[in-house]
């Protein structure tokens, strides 16, 4: 027998959209944590509301809330996601692995040249790199430890900080030479030429307008911008000579020392760091390897 929720529903990603906008109060807030555009999530919510005959939100200019309907079947669907996570967390649990989880960037430019200190450190466990775009997709858990940027508060888990934000802006050598760029650019200098972006949404790192803000500078944007999914994206392209990207301090030092990227504007420090995290039901001796090696890269 086919399930109401093919028959009825179309297809479970509008549930899963549905969930979002449940949890988080509005279609926006749902948009960030998933990837979407807002239009995107609010098409998904109307389709489903064809497909059942109900409202399940009633909308009003700055906030989208639960009907009665709505808060009947989110009760449901939120405890049926709940169930399928953990069936597929079991499903692909693997015991002898220590599950390390961060972001794209730290995972390519930090992580990965110092995989062989790090596989030596957590030996004989095998190490699996769990890489993830949004601050969102890591809250469900299902990591021994990760590498997260913030300001230190991450409710349910202990925080050592590793290294203080720092950032710069960097590019080629030779587009550098060809804008006439150099370490003491200044930011208004720097914004008049391309600067590659990254698709970032509520990131808790420096963007752009930030970096620019401390040099009394507002961002206006280029036209024709490409913007990138995540980290390792922006600085291939600033290595290729496409423009200028921020550069945080910690991750490409090694670019900038062997000449194939360089630094054209200040350094800005923010009051966010990176942390090595973990659960606070789950400290382990491996955990305990893991952060003594985390502390000893960081300050090397």
């Amino acid at each position: 027998m086919a399930r109401l929720v093919t028959q009825k529903v179309g297809r479970l990603h509008r549930l899963a959209v549905f969930d979002a906008a449940a949890r988080l109060g509005g279609f926006s807030a749902a948009a960030r944590e998933l990837g979407m555009t807002q239009p995107a999530v609010t098409r998904q919510i109307r389709a489903l509301e064809r497909s059942l005959g109900r409202d399940l939100f009633t909308r009003t200019a700055n906030r989208s809330e639960l009907t009665d309907a709505g808060q009947s079947l989110h009760s449901h669907v939120a405890a049926g996601l709940d169930r399928i996570d953990a069936g597929i967390r079991e499903f692909t649990d693997d015991s002898g692995a220590f599950v390390l989880a961060t972001h794209p960037g730290v995972a390519q430019l930090w992580l990965v040249p110092r995989l062989e200190s790090l596989s030596a450190a957590l030996h004989p466990l095998d190490v699996r790199l769990w890489f993830f775009e949004r601050n969102a997709d890591i809250e469900a858990g299902g990591f021994d430890a990760a590498i997260r940027v913030g300001d230190g508060n991450f409710p349910g888990h202990h925080a050592e900080l590793l290294f203080r934000e720092r950032v710069v802006p960097v590019c080629s050598p030779a587009f550098a030479a060809e804008h006439g760029l150099h370490a003491e650019s200044t930011p208004a200098e720097v914004h008049e030429v391309p600067m590659i972006t990254m698709d970032d949404g509520d990131a808790p790192w420096m963007a752009w307008a930030d970096w620019l803000a401390t040099g009394g500078v507002e961002l206006h944007r280029q036209p024709g911008r490409v913007l990138f999914q995540n980290y390792p994206m922006v600085v291939q392209q600033a290595l290729i000579g496409r423009g200028v990207a921020l550069g945080w301090r910690g991750l490409i030092d090694d670019l900038v020392d062997g000449g194939a990227l360089t630094v054209v504007g200040p350094e800005v420090a923010s009051e966010s760091g990176y942390y090595v995290v973990w659960p606070k039901d789950q400290r382990s001796v491996e955990t305990d390897a893991l952060v003594a090696w985390l502390r000893a890269e960081a300050a090397s």
